[in-house]
């Protein structure tokens, strides 16, 4: 283990290493080292100078990409990675990816005899991932210098379908195109993943061995309202991860009902939002791409009550599968920070999946904190006034993002009014391990990256201290982050 003056030689103090200022300070304060303050005025949405994640987003309306015609999707996909900045930092030449498409329901779906709603819709410009985004991703993939041979589109059918099928042919042509492989990860040998030590429903999930050997794990779903979670995007298109055999339940045999609720009799209003945490630690996404060309309303599937085909006219990326997800909440009219979601029947909620998986730090979900990049962010709209926004009114230590995190994750504190601070991180054993803020900070919320590059993978405390909003004592709180290699 690294002892605080190693910090301080060699490669330097890591505080240099780990700043995101957030705004001016106030004038005549002296800042603690390395950390600059927002600002109280900037708590909210008006005067915000850094985020926490970005999205990328492009509209579709009046090109051929409305379409699906595959030289336009590739561009604007290709558009969406620039705007992120390339994805050389989610994948490079070696790595061994799978790309999870949706196709919720399998082929009786498809056939329009079976799925009147379709309304005479092709499945795959409603339900299904089309098969022009997945081809997109695949090209710039290998644009990128990924061997196509490392490339597996996969998804589980469950034990009545295959790939033969004709219903999944534009699949099967991507294939050939791309020379990759399509891989049905219902079928195979299967490994139990675990979710970690914070799991809601499962202490680990059975998986296909293919998604725990996988280096990089992209999620490209459809985006669609969902009858039970509120929300199809790349986190909801987990639950096709596992097979659908281990996860039948007595009563509810025909999909994974183990995943929706513990017992038939249950309601899935908190449990599925739950398990979806769960698929998330266990198989955490690395890319989201999410095709809302042309999409759907009312649920998932022809199977809902109010499901009927619709055109969202946007194609959106990101590297954080929260922040993703949380503006595709906002598409779907969607408040993403609420803690429950309205169901499509327009009676009945669900607990948001995104706002448990912020609150133990594994994403962000507050839209004031994620930029929106590309000609698209104008689709994304405010879901409460701005000028409502209030700052906290006592200290606070937030929970890290993400968490796990490898190498650095992002620690925010705030201040009600200007104090002295100490913000250290420690090992498990109560050693300190560094110093991040040792001084007087103005009043307001800061942001500060750690990295941990250096360090040996496991559990570390951050600690932070000041005085409390009464000075009748000290306020102390502690975090606990997961450095995972």
């Amino acid at each position: 283990m690294k002892k605080i003056s190693e910090f301080d030689s060699g490669q330097g103090n890591s505080r240099r290493r780990f700043l995101k200022t957030l705004g001016a300070a106030t004038a005549g304060v002296f800042l603690a080292p390395y950390v600059k303050s927002m600002g109280v005025l900037a708590y909210g949405h008006e005067r915000k100078v850094s985020y926490l994640a970005q999205v990328a987003i492009t509209s579709t309306k009046d090109t051929s990409a409305q379409s699906y015609d595959p030289a336009a999707v590739k561009e604007k996909v290709q558009y969406l990675f620039e705007q992120l900045g390339g994805i050389g930092d989610v994948v490079k030449s070696g790595d061994k990816v799978a790309i999870k498409i949706n196709l919720t329901g399998g082929s009786y779906w498809a056939d329009p005899a079976h799925n009147p709603k379709l309304q005479g819709a092709p499945v795959t410009e409603a339900m299904w991932t089309h098969p022009a985004v997945v081809r997109a991703v695949g090209e710039l993939l290998i644009d990128a210098g990924v061997n196509a041979g490392d490339i597996s589109i996969v998804e589980s059918l469950g034990s009545t379908d295959s790939f033969t099928y004709a219903a999944f042919s534009g699949y099967v042509d991507v294939k050939n195109v791309l020379g990759c492989n399509l891989v049905d990860i219902s079928k195979g040998t299967f490994v139990d993943i675990s979710t970690g030590s914070s799991y809601f429903n499962f202490p680990s999930l059975t998986m296909n061995q293919l998604l725990k050997d996988t280096d990089v794990y992209i999620s490209i779903p459809k985006l669609k309202q969902h009858a039970e979670a509120g929300l199809t995007c790349s986190l909801k298109n987990q639950v096709g991860a596992v097979p659908q055999s281990s996860y039948t339940i007595t009563g509810d045999s025909g999909r994974r009902g183990r995943i929706h609720h513990k017992v038939t009799t249950d309601s899935s209003a908190g449990y599925l939002p739950e398990s979806i945490c769960d698929l998330s630690a266990a198989r955490p996404v690395s890319l989201a791409v999410v095709d809302g060309i042309k999409n759907a309303l009312g649920g998932e599937g022809g199977w809902n009550t109010n499901f009927k085909p619709y055109e969202s006219h946007v194609l959106f990326a990101g590297k954080e599968p929260v922040s993703t997800d949380a503006v595709g909440a906002n598409l779907m009219g969607l408040d993403p920070e609420a803690s429950k979601f309205p169901l499509p029947d327009g009676k009945t909620t669900c607990d948001n999946y995104l706002a448990l998986l912020a609150s133990r730090g594994t994403g962000v979900n507050r839209l004031e904190d994620i930029e929106l990049l590309g000609d698209g962010a104008s689709l994304v709209t405010p879901v409460k006034p701005i000028s409502g926004t209030k700052p906290p009114t006592d200290f606070r230590l937030s929970p890290n993002f993400p968490n796990p995190f490898n190498p650095s994750t992002t620690i925010m504190f705030y201040l009600p009014k200007t104090e002295r601070v100490s913000l250290k991180v420690y090992d498990i054993t109560g050693r300190e391990v560094e110093t991040l803020v040792e001084g007087t900070v103005p009043a307001g919320e800061h942001r500060l990256d750690w990295n941990a590059t250096g360090l040996a993978s496991g559990v570390y405390l951050c600690r932070l201290t000041a005085g409390s909003p009464d000075n009748s004592g000290r306020f102390a709180e502690t975090i606990k982050m997961v450095y995972t290699k």
